[in-house]
């Protein structure tokens, strides 16, 4: 206001406006984040400021939590991964043995009895069709344990308790590299904005 007020170049409410938008966005990303642990101003008699996204931890948590389990780690994302992802071997693997040892388990104290009549031979492959077959149902009838499994992870308690717990540094650490890389995106839109504001007002009011 003041240089135009003095010179009135078409360049100046333009430019100016560009600088105003970047310095603006810049301004509100440190409010948000900075400063990551409360500071207080005149030995605490008048304010303590922290960043505003750090002062609500708690609430950050609790929505930070319900997206992830609503959205991301749901129960059949989860599944999914487990029965089709990379180590889908690995999984199988394990269940194969604990269906050899559920098998083992259901014979008991006549196992004895169940080898020699059916050979050792046979036996071991009764066991192995049984975590055969076991593998290839598991995908069709998995969906059944969607809301079991739900409700016994608990998910959405466990990650907001645990955000919750975390210190003011951790908690930052957490969210705030999610877009930290582009947060230049977000000051350079503020100054193009501001630019098109100034280029507005060049027009529409001078």
């Amino acid at each position: 206001m003041a240089i135009w007020f003095f010179y009135t170049g078409s360049w100046v409410l333009p430019v100016f406006g560009f600088i105003v938008g970047i310095a603006t966005n810049w301004i509100a990303l440190k409010i948000i984040f900075e400063p990551v642990e409360p500071r207080k101003i005149c030995c605490g008699l008048c304010w303590e400021f922290q960043g505003l996204f750090l002062r609500r931890q708690e609430a950050v948590s609790a929505i930070f939590a319900s997206v992830n389990t609503k959205q991301i780690l749901t129960t059949e994302n989860m599944w999914t991964a487990i029965l089709t992802g990379p180590r889908k071997k690995n999984f199988y693997e394990l269940l194969e043995a604990h269906t050899k040892i559920f098998v083992e388990n259901l014979a008991g104290g006549l196992k004895p009895l169940v080898v020699a009549g059916l050979g050792a031979d046979t036996f071991a492959k009764m066991k192995g069709e049984i975590a055969r077959r076991t593998m290839d149902e598991l995908p069709k009838v998995i969906h059944h344990s969607y809301e079991y499994s739900t409700e016994a992870l608990d998910m959405e308690h466990t990650i907001c308790e645990a955000m919750k717990s975390l210190t003011s540094a951790e908690f930052e650490g957490v969210l705030h590299p999610c877009f930290e890389e582009d947060e230049w995106i977000l000051i350079l839109v503020g100054g193009i904005l501001g630019l098109f504001v100034g280029v507005a007002q060049l027009f529409l009011l001078f």
